[in-house]
This record gives structure tokens, sequence and C-alpha cells, in this order.
């Protein structure tokens, strides 16, 4: 079933959306971020909209490339050439940690570029954490500290009292909507899917973007279709996705267009999001922190690859992948190092894999398209 022009999803292809302004109409505030490690049930309990930091359909860095050298993640270019452009004007506040290198740069630069900029009059507050990048008990005190701090720096910022009655309600709204993810993921996976990887891309990029009641409202509409749906029947190669950051849509129609349907996926945009819920007893605050800290890991955790590993295998049996394609964003060593492993884990494995470098701003389509052939023929 092909829900491209759903009107929810279709925020999936802009910035800003309706809900947004309806939000900010109503004197509520948003708060931009760049990572998932950030406790997104936090925030919500503050009263404020999180907004995932993306630069979808923006296909330029020329500002960008002012201020972050060439060998500098083009993603975190790209978003930082619209923000320079005035396409995250709409921030109330703007949260980092230190998810990347590149990424943790962005709060020096917002500070520095974009929130000061000529005729840019506006006060944002800043935030930032600081996220361990080895999973230990040792770890989880540190990061739980950081998050303890900044309950206290939103509500001295933005006047509000962040209660354990809000937290958990957070956490309620914020487990449904993992659950509604995982139910739209689970008819993904059939032997006849009942979406394509773009309508899955786009409904979890417009989850992102819109207060979560509302996103929770929505899959519960977009699940009921898909439920009545016949499904995908054309039997096309089932791939998997596995890497950087996709926020659009180019990369994922070009392996659909190209005879793969994309089934699948480890993206931070995707299946990575999902996985975990925040248990419901015990201090609410303890238990988003230990959520988004214990949480299916990214690269930058460095000592989990076999936790990724192990989550990669069992992807694969249950959508009954015929090839995973690990693609990296050029200058991302996180995820370069992590997709090298899993070539060789894959090989081992003896399931076809192929490994790409790519960049955000997709300028070689050719190149990538004729290689894409090469391994679905290949399978």
């Amino acid at each position: 079933m092909n829900l491209v022009n759903d009107a929810f999803l279709e925020i999936a292809n802009s910035i800003e959306n309706k809900y947004i302004k309806f939000w900010q109409d109503s004197d509520k505030k948003v708060i931009g971020y760049y990572c998932t490690y950030i406790p997104e049930e936090l925030i919500h309990a503050a009263g404020i909209l999180p907004y995932r930091v993306r630069a979808t359909g923006h296909d330029t860095t020329e500002l960008g490339d002012i201020l972050m050298v060439r060998f500098t993640c083009s993603f975190v270019r790209a978003s930082l050439d619209l923000a320079l452009r005035g396409g995250f004007d709409f921030f109330d506040g703007f949260l980092i940690c230190n998810s990347c290198d590149h990424s943790r740069r962005m709060y020096e630069l917002f500070d520095m570029k974009v929130f000061n900029r000529e005729g840019f009059n506006k006060k944002v507050p800043r935030f930032y954490i600081s996220v361990p990048h080895i999973i230990s008990e040792e770890g989880f005190g540190w990061f739980k500290q950081e998050v303890e701090e900044l309950k206290e720096e939103l509500e001295n910022a933005y006047g509000v009292k962040i209660t354990d009655s809000n937290l958990k309600n957070s956490i309620s709204v914020y487990n449904e909507n993992r659950k509604l993810l995982r139910e739209i993921h689970k008819i993904r996976i059939l032997d006849n899917p009942k979406l394509t990887g773009a309508d899955a891309l786009q409904i979890s990029v417009a989850n992102t973007s819109v207060p979560k009641e509302v996103a929770n409202q929505e899959l519960k509409k977009i699940l009921t279709k898909l439920k009545a749906s016949e499904g995908i029947k054309n039997h096309k190669k089932r791939i998997m996705v596995v890497g950087s950051l996709i926020d659009d849509l180019n990369f994922i129609n070009l392996i659909e267009n190209t005879g793969g349907l994309v089934v699948s996926d480890f993206l931070c945009f995707g299946t990575r999001n999902f996985v975990d819920d925040v248990e419901t007893n015990g201090n609410p605050l303890e238990k988003i922190t230990k959520r988004t800290y214990f949480r299916m890991s990214c690269p930058r955790m460095m000592d989990d690859h076999e936790n990724r590993l192990k989550f990669l295998k069992k992807e694969i049996d249950s959508a009954k992948i015929d090839g995973v394609i690990l693609q990296r964003i050029n200058n991302c060593d996180l995820h370069g190092c992590d997709n090298m492993l899993f070539e060789h884990d894959l090989k081992d494995l003896e399931i076809p894999a192929m490994n790409i470098d790519r960049e955000y701003v997709q300028a070689d389509l050719n190149r990538l398209q004729t290689r894409i052939e090469a391994f679905l023929e290949m399978i």
C-alpha cells in the first residue's frame, strides 16, 4: 500500500508543519535536538515539543562549508547551512549532546553563528549533556547526573516544574508511540509487506516532527489502513539498510526503484528508535535515563558492537532479508568502523552485503544506482 500521499506523512518532506504552528500559537515551546541519546520524555514532561534536527530536502552546504571543513559529515554541514538560512528560527531552545564530534560542534556554531546572526533577535536557550561512550554502571551514574542537571536547567529556563506525575505521563505517551511503531514494523516484515521502505521512513521522520499525542493518533489511523491492505505481492529482493542517518526518500527510493524492497533497517530514524521502552515502575526520571543510556546502541557506544550484531542477526532472520546494504555518510568514522565489522560478520554468516559511502546531499545517484543494481543482481 502506497502511503506517500497521506497528509501526515507529507510532514516528513518539510521542516516546519501546521502542528508546530498550532503548538507555538498556544504559547508552547519547541526544542531542537540532534541525537537519539536525548531524553525526549523529559522535554515532553516540561510541556515542550522535542524536534529532531534534520535537513530533509535541503540540497546545499555552501554556507555550512564556510564554517566547517569539507571532511566534516555532510549531514551536519547541510543542517548548519539550513540553520544559517533561517530554517530553524522557530526553535525556542537547542539541546546538544556529544553524540559525535561533528554534531557536538553544533553547540558552539549555533551559539555563535545561527542564533547570533544579524537580524535574529530571539533569545534561544542552549543546553548540553555529556553521554559516556561506553556502557557501564559508572557511565550510567554519570549520565544520570547529567539528566538531573538538565531537568533543573529546563525548569529554570522556561519557568516550569517537571513533576513525577508529568514524567510518568510522558513515559506512557512515548511507550505507546514506540509500541505503535513496532506494530507497523511487524506488518512491514511480512511475506507480503504492507508498506514500502520509503513509506516506513516517512512515518518515522514525521513521527519526530510533531507532538507525540498527535503522532499516536495518526499512527493508529495508518496502522488500521495498513492492516486492511493486501500488501506488496511482487516478490522483490528483501533489503535491510544499515548505517548513517537517512531522513529523506532519495536513497531508499533509489534502492526500491532499482528492484529492491527495503523491509527493515538499523537506523536512528528507524528501528533503533523504537526497540526499547521505558520501565514504568520506580523513579520515573531514573527510568527515562536508564532507557536512553542502555537502549539499542549506535556506534558511538564503542563497546557494544556485539549487541548491535545480535540485533542485526535477529532482524535478518525475522524479516527474511535477502541482502544488507551498509551505508555511511562520507567522513562518518563511527558508522564506517561499525559497517566494516558488520561486513566481515555478514560474510562469515554467508549473508550478501555491500558497503558503500555516500554524501548526504546526493549528487552521484548514477554511480550508486549502478552499484546497487549490481548488488541486487548478485543476490
